[in-house]
């Protein structure tokens, strides 16, 4: 069900050359996104492709990124909101078997 949805989104990021960084509590999550790859740490470690990059229509902001990985696949929004001390929110949609996760976090935007 979320791997359509992943399919179905495109997505993207901040600019390919940057790395962004992003944290979450409750539970705790980290995701790095690294040109057109991603690791999302939660209970579990795993690596995503991302095919897929869009922006809002007639925006820079938000933004998403389609996660596709061997058996697992996500979908991030990023956004431009200030978030703590942080420059970007992020929104992970994912599952875990077949119960969808929402994830939300801060995140940093690394050179």
């Amino acid at each position: 069900m979320i791997r359509a949805a992943a399919l179905a989104l495109c997505a993207a990021a901040p600019a390919a050359a940057q790395d962004v960084v992003c944290l979450g509590t409750a539970p705790n999550w980290s995701l790095r996104i690294t040109g057109d790859t991603a690791r999302l740490r939660t209970t579990r470690e795993i690596d995503f492709d991302i095919p897929h990059r869009a922006r809002a229509e007639g925006r820079d902001w938000p933004r998403a990124l389609t996660l596709i990985g061997l058996r697992d696949s996500a979908v991030v929004v990023l956004d431009r909101l200030q978030c703590d001390a942080h420059p970007v929110t992020a929104h992970v949609l994912t599952q875990r078997g077949t119960t969808p996760i929402l994830l939300t976090g801060c995140c940093e935007v690394v050179r």
